[in-house]
C-alpha cells in the first residue's frame, strides 16, 4: 500500500481545520455586527414604549446608559450612529431613527487609507487590493416610533 493512499493525512486534517476555523471566526464577526444592531433596535423600541412623554434632551441624556445596559459600548458603534441620530418628541409620542454602516475587514484594513478614512480603490496595490475585495459592509437603519 502506497503511503499517499492511507486516507486522512495530517496535512488534510490541518487544511480542513484551518478552513473551518477561518469560517467560524468570520461568522462570529458577522454575528457580532448583527447582534449589536438587534440590541440597538431593542433599545429604540424600549424608548418609544417607556419614554413616550420624555423630552428629546432627556432621551439624549439617557441613551448612553440604555446602550450600556445592553452591553453596547461607545466603541461598538461608529461615530456615524451618533451624528445621524434623530429624535422627535411631542404629544406623548417618540420617534427615533439613525443610520450607520459597519465594516468587517477579514484580512485587515486597507493600509492606504487617508486621514479622513477614505481611499481610492483604483490606486490600491498588492495585498490592499485583496483586502478591499474581501471587505464586508453592513448598513443599518434602526427605527422605532410610539404607536
Amino acid at each position: 500500500m502506497n503511503r499517499n493512499e492511507r486516507g486522512f493525512s495530517m496535512t488534510k486534517v490541518l487544511f480542513w481545520l484551518i478552513i473551518f476555523s477561518l469560517s467560524a471566526w468570520q461568522g462570529l464577526q458577522i454575528l457580532q455586527v448583527y447582534q449589536t444592531s438587534w440590541k440597538v433596535q431593542d433599545v429604540f423600541e424600549g424608548i418609544t414604549r417607556n419614554m413616550a412623554t420624555a423630552s428629546e434632551a432627556d432621551i439624549q441624556k439617557r441613551l448612553p446608559t440604555l446602550l450600556k445596559i445592553q452591553f453596547i459600548s461607545r466603541d461598538d458603534l461608529p461615530e456615524e450612529f451618533y451624528t445621524n441620530l434623530r429624535i422627535k418628541t411631542g404629544d406623548g409620542r417618540v420617534e427615533i431613527f439613525t443610520e450607520y454602516q459597519m465594516t468587517i475587514w477579514p484580512l485587515g484594513p486597507v493600509e492606504a487609507i487617508d486621514e479622513d478614512g477614505t481611499y481610492d480603490p483604483k490606486q490600491l496595490k498588492g495585498t490592499d487590493k485583496l483586502r478591499d475585495k474581501t471587505r464586508l459592509d453592513f448598513k443599518f437603519e434602526p427605527y422605532a416610533a410610539t404607536p
